[in-house]
């Protein structure tokens, strides 16, 4: 590899990504340039105002490397993805804690259903918010299930065979599609004005219950128009209320930081209709060797590539470093145009204010809180290094635990600790591919063997490209012994302890097969080793539970001759399990597509066996 001397007098006159990394080969910064040539050498230069983050990046370069690009929207790109996949350390990284709540609605179905969720996914479904509050989204579910009234419930709706409606109807919160009191495209209305109504677009969905509320009275459908009429009450009743943050019916979000020497935190304000409708507020955790300008640039491209909704305008409160090339990726994110602006005076400009305020108070919250069990969690990880004599602190810890049911669903968790917090992204899984039969030491040797040979090899994987500082397994010394010969044959070096449990089965004792440690002698290092060896077996249980239940699911339908897997396919997705399809009466079996009466008869009869 080049030195770092030769790689400055080779740089490129173009735009490009440059990657710095330590002497352990780590990528420690990723960064991107108009122009490669200029914005790299200025690193290395030797400045009276470089500021002290820069200094400590620049004194731990061991290697540099660059990869040219075509324009600087593509270097932008390339930043951004290299930086998900590397999380340098003096990078600026997005750090949420929190989960925010949204509203799901489920759109892909033929009655949507709403419901609160924090996870979003790509489902098809609609997702409103965010919310700071549970309490603000129960609250507008309430309010909307009040003015649209929307179902809750999975119950699988059929218009040929309507059912029983539920208590919600009968207190005005449902209108019962699966008693067939509501046709689909009625339904399908009651939709599109709720979502156009949390988007702020009350007046849409006024001008359109107004023309409704007109058609129905003249087809002299008087009971009907009411109902619209005292729909068209409560919003305007509710409409009133609201605060308004500007006279036009603007789409926007509004971004500011705020920063101490080490951490920036952002805020989002996101306005809908001219209305202040959510805020969001972040952690940039790092080192963060960037101006403000990078990090807003950095903070709006994590930050809109894991939210799908992008508005007309993004108003900042500093100029991002590559505004053109930034405009132009969040314009083809939206598929629209998309307007970029900083604010000076004005209503915007105190709308940024108000989110600097926000970012400022998030970053306070986050130094008190997050910080203070930042430090805890290090004290326990000093005291767990002195107690077992390692030579480094053990910052990554994997944690192995081996779950069965007999012979059958032999499985192993690895879950990782990373500065003495659970990294739930690295957690992986094993199924047993060459023990067959109960054997917990034969298991965890495949176990290892499997996960430390994909390190050897080069893994691109992220759980397991490096080592961890500590290996702890669950059981006694004989565990530790098996674990040790696994890393002793591949020529690897790394502790490793066991977690023993006393006969209440509670974490007690940590032995190396030579030595044991009792852990009621420190508080902090018996609360830490337990939480460690209580997600391992989680974590592992969970993934027997979840192969046992498959199991028990295919074994069932796969003996029942008549029914191959297409048929099977249909029968669980028209009743969501094998238990809710053995409740189900031959009739409804029978109407699932290609399902004849004979058939249904039968799957009926082995099922209630």
């Amino acid at each position: 590899m080049a030195s770092i001397k030769e790689t400055l007098k080779n740089l490129p006159e173009a735009p490009g990504v440059y990657i710095m990394r330590d002497e352990t080969d780590t990528v420690i910064y990723v960064g991107k340039a108009k122009v490669l040539k200029n914005r790299v050498k200025s690193y290395f230069q030797a400045r009276d105002d470089r500021d002290v983050k820069t200094a400590q990046l620049v004194s731990h370069v061991h290697s540099l490397e660059y990869i040219v690009t075509h324009t600087e929207a593509e270097a932008l790109i390339l930043e951004n993805t290299l930086i998900k996949r590397y999380k340098p350390k003096y990078n600026i990284l997005l750090k949420d804690d929190k989960t925010y709540p949204h509203i799901r609605i489920t759109v892909q179905e033929d009655f949507p259903r709403i419901e609160i969720t924090r996870k979003i996914q790509k489902d098809g479904a609609k997702y409103l918010g965010t919310y700071a509050k549970i309490s603000a989204v129960r609250d507008s579910l309430e309010l909307l299930r009040r003015l649209f009234p929307i179902r809750t419930c999975k119950r699988q709706i059929s218009e040929e065979k309507p059912q029983r409606p539920c208590l919600y109807h009968h207190i005005g919160l449902c209108s019962a599609p699966c008693a067939g009191y509501i046709s689909k495209e009625e339904y399908g209305e009651l939709i599109k004005n709720a979502i156009a109504f949390l988007e702020g677009r009350q007046d849409d969905v006024i001008k359109k219950l107004e023309v409704q509320m007109e058609e129905l009275a003249e087809n002299l459908e008087f009971e009907k128009a009411a109902a619209i009429r005292d729909r068209l009450k409560n919003i305007h009743v509710l409409y009133t209320k609201q605060a308004v943050s500007s006279t036009k019916f603007d789409e926007r979000d509004v971004i500011a930081l705020y920063s101490d020497q080490w951490h920036y935190a952002a805020s989002v304000l996101t306005i809908r209709g001219g209305k202040l409708i959510g805020k969001r507020a972040f952690v940039l955790e790092g080192m963060g060797a960037a101006p403000a300008g990078s990090a807003i640039e950095s903070f709006v491209m994590q930050y809109y590539e894991a939210n799908t909704e992008v508005p007309k305008e993004v108003a900042l409160q500093y100029e991002p470093e590559s505004q053109e090339a930034l405009t132009e990726w969040l314009t083809q994110k939206r598929g629209a145009r998309v307007t970029l602006i900083v604010p000076q005076r004005g209503t915007k400009a105190e709308l940024v204010d108000m989110a600097e305020q926000n970012a400022k108070e998030e970053l306070e919250l986050y130094k008190k809180d997050v910080l203070a069990a930042q430090a805890k969690s290090l004290e326990a990880l000093k005291k767990l290094k002195e107690a077992l004599r390692l030579d480094t602190l053990p910052r990554i810890i994997e944690a192995y635990d081996i779950s069965n049911t007999g012979n059958t669903e032999i499985v192993a968790s690895m879950v990782v600790f990373r500065e003495g917090k659970a990294d739930t992204r690295l957690y992986r899984r094993f199924k047993m591919k060459v023990i067959t039969e109960q054997n917990d030491y034969g298991s965890m040797q495949e176990t290892l063997l499997r996960r430390f040979n994909r390190y050897l090899s080069g893994s691109q994987d992220e759980a397991f490209s490096t080592l961890p500082d500590l290996i702890l397994v669950d059981g006694g010394g004989q565990h530790v012994s098996a674990a040790k010969e696994v890393l002793q044959d591949l020529g690897i070096e790394v502790p490793i302890w066991g977690m023993a449990k006393d006969d209440r089965h509670r974490s007690h004792r940590l032995v190396n097969g030579v030595t044991g440690i009792e852990l009621s002698r420190d508080s902090d290092i018996l609360r830490f080793v337990a939480s460690v060896q209580n997600e391992a077996h989680r974590y592992a249980l969970q993934y027997n539970k979840n192969l046992r239940k498959k199991r028990m699911e295919r074994s069932v339908l796969d003996d029942i001759e008549g029914v191959g897997p297409a048929r099977k396919k249909k029968l669980l997705k028209a009743f969501g399990s094998v238990k809710k399809l053995a409740e189900a009466s031959v009739e409804d079996i029978a109407k699932v597509e290609g399902i004849s009466q004979k058939l249904a008869a039968l799957i009926k009869a082995r099922l209630n066996e």
